[in-house]
């Protein structure tokens, strides 16, 4: 691992557009979020995801583009259409409603760009509800060398103790924040 911090980030996950009720709509998802940005700080990680073959998985490739982000390691899919999530605000937090059968629920491990990465492997914990995107990090793993950070994110009702805590035990780093430390680990 001693080169890593030379290397690409390989940025694993989501990627969606959340939608407002005030009727915007925000192109997002951890993974995403952390993709772009890491773009915008100079370095040139690679993506790795799943977007419908619809409008908005266009206007994801699009956006991608336009912010120089390579597009490699996104997989398009006939079937299931792009991410969405229905953002509302309850007694001053943020509730999601996520969509299921998402795109990004079936990254498909036999679609993942080949060749061993030597830099660091970031995921969530979201795109990891469906056994196909587990599949599919599962492989990346292994052909990732660097450290791997994992970001929690407890969205109801798509996690589970037992997945969060085994996805825990192989990342080098967690990220988490306060209710999701007291939701893994109660007084």
């Amino acid at each position: 691992m001693s080169g890593w911090k030379n290397e690409a980030p390989v940025i694993f996950g989501e990627v969606l557009f959340d939608r407002f009720p005030d009727g915007s709509v925000v192109l997002g998802g951890a993974p995403f979020n952390v993709a772009w940005n890491l773009r915008a700080l100079g370095l040139d990680p690679l993506l790795v995801s799943r977007v419908g073959r619809d409008e908005l998985g266009d206007r994801i490739l699009s956006a991608m583009e336009d912010w120089g982000l390579a597009r490699t390691g996104i997989q398009q899919d006939p079937q299931h259409p792009t991410g969405t999530v229905e953002v509302s605000v309850t007694d001053g937090e943020p509730v999601f409603d996520i969509a299921a059968g998402r795109a990004y629920d079936f990254i498909s491990a036999a679609e993942l760009p080949t060749g061993t990465a030597q830099g660091l492997l970031y995921h969530g914990s979201l795109a990891l509800r469906t056994e196909a995107s587990r599949s599919a990090l599962d492989r990346l793993r292994e052909d990732v060398a660097g450290p791997v950070l994992m970001d929690v994110n407890l969205r109801k009702p798509w996690w589970s103790r037992g997945l969060v805590e085994s996805l825990m035990d192989v990342a080098t780093w967690v990220k988490l924040n306060e209710n999701e430390l007291a939701a893994l680990v109660p007084e």
